[in-house]
């Protein structure tokens, strides 16, 4: 059963960075504005979290760490958007498994986990094969800029994955993951606010976020969903096994767009790499999750 609610979250995580992708390639064309609407929605979820539990009082020594989760959230959201606006929605979500190279790492040195060799051959595909994958060309070895904004992107969740597996250790609480972080950032995008040109662009952008409430609605009730099946997940797995199953999303958005496509037409964008390319490296990704797994 675990199992299955882990393999949830990549599945509606594949569903969000969908709809991300459209409002913040259609739409918001700065990722800052796209942030602060995104982190602005996500408020409106965060009383949903009493239902599952109550959260219990976080130790002093403890504090500092779930601001820095709160933080995280907010900062990995801007390299992301950017690489969205740089290639296809599958294969920014397959740069996400750059973040598996660097979870054994930070579980070593601060959980003290221990990996085996075929572990870390298993990265090493994972590196490889998402590194061939943001070519814009496979004879052409010069990386996409999405390459960069993602390995960013994934070094802030992966240090935010095992951050939350030290806290599930210490506090035995997953509830409290999921509102102390949300709490934190919540209360951070107003800071943006008090820069001008963000806070022009943010009026300048009101109208259109009224207009598309419903879809960024929509979009965070699964992401709040996601981030509680990856949560709960992680509370009973091992951050390493967590993150190799996330890993599995561009096949679920492979997936979502393939079925979505005869009624909506090419609304994603799915083109700048050929199919069979993608699927080549995927599979790659997939024999190294299996390594992790071992």
């Amino acid at each position: 059963m675990i199992y299955f609610i882990a393999f949830l979250a990549p599945f509606l995580y594949a569903l969000t960075i969908l709809i991300e992708s459209r409002l913040s390639l259609d739409i918001f064309k700065k990722p800052a504005t796209m942030c602060f609407f995104v982190s602005l929605t996500n408020c409106l979820f965060i009383p949903f979290v009493f239902f599952l539990g109550m959260p219990t009082l976080p130790s002093l020594q403890h504090i500092w760490l779930y601001l820095v989760l709160g933080i995280i959230d907010i900062a990995y959201l801007y390299p992301y958007y950017q690489a969205l606006k740089k290639t296809d929605t599958s294969i920014v979500s397959a740069l996400f498994t750059l973040g598996k190279i660097f979870v054994p790492i930070l579980s070593y040195i601060l959980l003290k986990d221990i990996l085996s060799d075929i572990q870390y051959c298993g990265f090493l595909i994972i590196l490889f094969a998402s590194a061939v994958l943001s070519l814009k060309h496979p004879l052409h070895f010069r990386l996409n800029k999405a390459f960069y904004f993602m390995l960013l992107s994934s070094l802030l969740l992966s240090f935010r994955t095992v951050s939350a597996k030290y806290l599930l250790q210490t506090e035995a609480s997953w509830i409290n993951l999921l509102i102390y972080p949300n709490l934190i950032s919540g209360a951070l995008i107003f800071a943006g606010l008090f820069f001008k040109q963000l806070r022009k662009d943010i009026k300048k952008h009101r109208t259109i976020y009224f207009k598309k409430f419903k879809l960024f609605a929509i979009n965070e009730f699964i992401n709040f969903l996601a981030l509680i099946t990856s949560t709960f997940a992680l509370s009973k797995l091992s951050p390493t096994i967590c993150a190799a199953i996330e890993a599995t999303a561009p096949f679920f958005i492979l997936m979502i767009a393939a079925i979505l496509t005869p009624f909506y037409g090419q609304k994603f964008k799915e083109q700048s790499v050929p199919f069979v390319w993608k699927i080549c490296c995927f599979i790659i990704i997939i024999i190294g999750v299996i390594c992790i797994e071992e």
